[in-house]
């Protein structure tokens, strides 16, 4: 249920490319877990680049599973941070929150962002135990690249890149009103622009965060650590000259189901 005004409590954003083979699952999963766990009125948004495979599709079969559900097909790929931001400016909830569609963070870490919204936190996110979750390539460009987010950007945030955050609507609607980064560097950018405004950060310990096989970013690793370094200096570059002062205008959506 709705309240009076139709605004639901929490908004869950999920973006999903090339995701045909666990976006219908990953969605009867979270559909499951919130009607067992009574979170009450949820909207799900589900944002869909074009992709060659059966992704929008499948997502937009799974209507049923939600009372307040929509599917919004981002048009031409142009990265991660696109689709976030344009599904968030669609959703309407009290508490906007985007998730991966692989679920590597379990759903249960959803019954703490409902507790911290109820404590009024501007900003929830999730940090991960980089030493443990990731492996391999991953682990290092991981460990290293948060180490050098945290010294560039003066943030004392020990993963700025688990795709688990949420945040008050307005508090999306300024930050996500003033984000430039499309890529990977999205997350850091929101953090960076939401230290510097004074908002309240919290975090949630995601000890049992899972690196999930079959990732768009497992291959594409040296590729996505050589873009999210252009875009720390980018972003770098735009706290000093002050650009953050001035809301940024999305791209358009091209067709909302």
């Amino acid at each position: 249920m709705l309240n009076k005004n139709n605004i639901p409590k929490l908004s869950v954003v999920i973006p999903a490319w090339k995701e045909a083979k666990r976006i219908g699952q990953s969605l009867e999963k979270l559909g499951k877990f919130l009607i067992d766990h009574e979170f009450g009125e949820v909207e799900v948004v589900v944002v869909v680049a074009d992709c060659p495979d059966a992704t929008f599709e499948i997502a937009h079969s799974k209507s049923y599973l939600f009372e307040d559900y929509k599917v919004i097909q981002a048009g031409h790929r142009t990265g991660k941070g696109r689709d976030v931001r344009l599904a968030m400016k669609h959703a309407k909830g009290e508490y906007k929150l985007f998730m991966d569609a692989d679920l590597a963070t379990p759903l249960h870490h959803l019954k703490t962002v409902l507790r911290l919204m109820e404590e009024e936190a501007d900003v929830i996110i999730g940090i991960r135990d980089l030493q443990s979750g990731h492996t391999g390539l991953r682990k290092i460009i991981s460990v290293a690249g948060n180490l050098l987010v945290r010294k560039v950007l003066r943030l004392d945030i020990k993963d700025t890149q688990c795709g688990f955050k949420a945040f008050r609507g307005p508090v999306a609607d300024d930050l996500f009103g003033v984000q430039t980064i499309n890529g990977w560097g999205f997350d850091m950018e929101l953090l960076a622009v939401a230290a510097e405004r004074g908002y309240d950060i919290r975090t949630i310990p995601i000890h049992d965060w899972k690196d999930v096989e079959g990732g768009t970013f497992n291959n594409t690793a040296i590729r996505g650590a050589i873009s999210t370094l252009k875009d720390l200096l980018t972003i770098k570059w735009n706290l000093v000259i002050g650009k953050y002062e001035t809301t940024t205008d999305p791209a358009p959506v091209l067709q909302e189901t």
